[in-house]
């Protein structure tokens, strides 16, 4: 080791040899102990330079402040007996992010800028161990204290998450946040105009101009964000520093044609022309600060010529499966890899926008480190410089602090073997648990990627179960987690008590799944603990849009009614269907298994379908004149699921009656609708045909829930 490095300390400047080789007039008696086995730590900066100076004596003062009630000792003076003597030094011409050097008692620290050598100093604290300094609070390392060096995989590590959300923290982990260093983000840009938008700041189409839809030729809306980009974040070269901001149409694919666009190049597919030139005069302008635009809807297309060094891209990998097992011959990964290529001729800023969570289900674990990982290898293939994960934003997710310490981690190196590094989070964060939930964790995490099915970004609890989830060993594994939660207290109880009240949530959707074994006792155990969501600030919501645990909560006051009163003839028969029958149903047993669904999930106990004509055949046996027959339907348009126009009654291939659905039925979104009426004129001994119809003129797709008879 020290001959590599003294060879490696020739090839620099003469001063540098003198860095090197200084220490070694102090040295200990030569020694192979573990550098987490001494017993002293003499800190050194490692020249006169203010800055070393400067981080010299932070490594000292945190070391000295973490080691309290301690085995260790941190001396400014050096000594002889079990001493590590740590020098650290910054180096913007060093060959590597980071490295750290042993030779024998004495280790140097040695990284690229400022911002990784506070990430190496908290990396070399936290690999001493709990038994040397105090950790609790920081995640496992990923250096070697024998001896490593390397570089970021990525320039901008992006995490958005409720355990990514401590500004104290994030350089710790060197990781970013969009809500606290990007200057604008995402479909945001009108927040740049302080009072009215400007008329000609608009889109024009066909001759008009169009509210909602930007023009990027005007020159209103580069004022508006030349006055934005000053007044919040100056020239990017004083104590607010350099930021980054997204400059990207709204969410449609309007494009402006004005004289102006046109004379840019904008076609009628894309607004690109424009946006580019307006990202070049912003670039200009704010040399300091860098711009990026999407890939996506108008702007998908690359421009024809190279852009400024500060400006970029962002590429969401929505279309990219979570997976295990990624396949560079698959269509979509063409594609994506087709489109990277693309963009990198003309910026070497492209990051990817990737995905985190199940965003329909923030509570139910999401076991995708393992995939995170391939991920984020293939992305550093393709030479992509930066990534955002997108996870539950300041929402709490299960299993939160242990995935998001992993993606940081793996965000500096994809290689690490993620199993072994989230056991090790597992047991920093929950000492006392920590063999409970590594159990529990590794084995969903195996199964997900074993099974190579697709972890879905938006689904139901039926998703999970057909992929990692067993619902009895779930049930098992909450009721042991929550007995040695009793015995355990500060702050491993904290995050025990929000772990467990969010586990509630998905014991209670495993009692909705159809075909379940609905307990009436575990409903309501599991529903008075997560009452207690609102003891943490983090926890109001399950999901991305619509998804209050207040309203949950209320909604399954109604649902308990439901299943706990149904009495209907129908329930357990088996029913019939001449219609095509949508991907992920194989029979109608949902509409009469008893089990009813909420108005703000249509996952689950929901049948969906998008025939024109959705054909139901009751049996013989179960109807006779007089019996009422009650059908329910959701009606949630921002999901495009409407009502039914009309349902109509058939017997021996004619229609008796058609039974209209009320004027002005279900105004309000996420409700239910029901629809009963009498059965008359009917044949006892003979199949009945339900013929519910979609309404005309948009896309057909209703929700049913289940079929009743009194």
């Amino acid at each position: 080791m020290y001959i590599y490095s003294s060879m490696y300390i020739f090839k620099k400047q003469t001063f540098k040899v003198l860095l090197y080789l200084l220490p070694l007039l102090f040295q200990c008696t030569a020694c192979s102990q573990s550098a987490d086995a001494y017993g002293v730590y003499w800190v050194v900066s490692g020249t006169d330079s203010p800055n070393d100076v400067r981080w010299g004596n932070y490594l000292r003062n945190h070391l000295n402040r973490r080691s309290e009630n301690k085995n260790i000792a941190v001396s400014d003076n050096p000594l002889t007996d079990d001493c590590l003597q740590v020098m650290v030094h910054v180096d913007s011409l060093h060959d590597y992010d980071y490295s750290l050097f042993r030779d024998g008692d004495t280790m140097r620290l040695i990284a690229r800028n400022d911002a990784k050598m506070l990430w190496l100093i908290y990396q070399f604290i936290s690999a001493l161990g709990d038994e040397r300094v105090n950790v609790s609070d920081l995640p496992p390392a990923i250096i070697n204290l024998n001896g490593c060096e390397g570089d970021f995989a990525f320039e901008y590590r992006g995490i958005y998450s409720s355990a990514n959300s401590n500004p104290e923290l994030m350089p710790i982990t060197a990781s970013h946040n969009i809500d606290y260093d990007w200057g604008l983000w995402g479909h945001n840009l009108r927040r740049v105009f302080y009072d009215d938008i400007p008329e000609d700041a608009w889109a024009q189409v066909d001759g008009k101009r169009t509210p909602g839809q930007f023009c990027f030729s005007s020159n209103n809306l580069y004022k508006a964000i030349e006055s934005y980009v000053v007044d919040n974040f100056g020239e990017g070269e004083n104590e607010k520093g350099a930021a980054r901001f997204v400059i990207m149409p709204e969410d449609d694919e309007t494009i402006c044609s004005c004289d102006l666009c046109m004379k840019a190049g904008n076609t009628s597919k894309s607004a690109t022309p424009a946006v580019s030139n307006l990202l070049r005069r912003l670039a200009a302008r704010f040399p300091n600060h860098q711009f990026f635009t999407s890939a996506y809807l108008s702007t998908y297309t690359p421009p024809t010529g190279s852009l400024p060094s500060n400006v970029g891209v962002i590429i969401s990998a929505m279309e990219l499966p979570m997976q295990a097992g990624l396949s560079v011959k698959s269509a979509k990964i063409k594609n994506f890899s087709r489109m990277v290529e693309q963009w990198r001729k003309v910026t070497n800023k492209v990051y990817v926008w990737d995905y985190m969570r199940n965003f329909d289900d923030y509570l139910t674990p999401y076991p995708c480190l393992s995939m995170i990982g391939e991920r984020l290898r293939y992305f550093r293939s393709l030479g992509v410089s930066g990534i955002i994960y997108n996870g539950s934003g300041t929402d709490y997710a299960s299993f939160d602090d242990i995935q998001t310490a992993a993606i940081a981690a793996m965000l500096i190196n994809p290689d690490l073997h993620v199993k072994s590094y989230a056991a090790s989070c597992i047991h920093r964060y929950y000492p006392v648990s920590g063999d409970i939930l590594e159990r529990a964790y590794r084995d969903w995490e195996t199964k997900a990627c074993e099974r190579e099915k697709i972890l879905p970004f938006y689904g139901g609890i039926e998703d999970a179960v057909n992929i990692w989830l067993n619902p009895e060993d779930f049930e098992a594994f909450c009721d042991t987690l929550d007995k040695k939660s009793k015995d355990i207290t500060d702050e491993e109880r904290v995050r025990l008590n929000k772990l467990l009240t969010a586990l509630q949530f998905t014991r209670l959707e495993l009692q909705r799944m159809p075909h379940g074994n609905y307990n009436p006792s575990i409903v309501e155990t599991c529903l008075e603990s997560l009452k207690g969501h609102t003891a943490f600030d983090c926890m109001h919501n399950y999901r991305e849009a619509n998804g209050s645990l207040s309203r949950y909560i209320e909604e399954w006051k109604t649902l308990k009614s439901e299943n706990e009163d149904s009495h209907s003839l129908l329930k357990g028969v088996g029913l019939k269907s001449k219609y095509k029958m949508d991907a992920g149903y194989t029979d109608l047993s949902i509409l009469t298994d008893g089990l009813y669904a909420l108005p703000s999930d249509y996952h689950t106990g929901w049948l969906i379908a998008s025939a024109e004509m959705v054909n139901i055949e009751v049996p013989p046996g179960k109807i006779r004149n007089g019996l009422q027959m009650g059908l329910s339907f959701l009606y949630a348009p921002s999901w495009r699921i409407y009502l039914p126009e009309s349902i109509e009654v058939w017997q021996s291939g004619k229609c008796l009656y058609k039974v209209p659905l009320k004027a002005g039925a279900a105004k309000e979104p996420f409700t239910k609708h029901r629809i009963q009426f009498g059965l008359k004129d009917i044949d006892a001994s003979q199949a009945l045909e339900l013929h519910v119809l979609q309404g005309k003129g948009r896309r057909p797709t209703i929700a049913c829930e289940e079929i009743e008879l009194y």
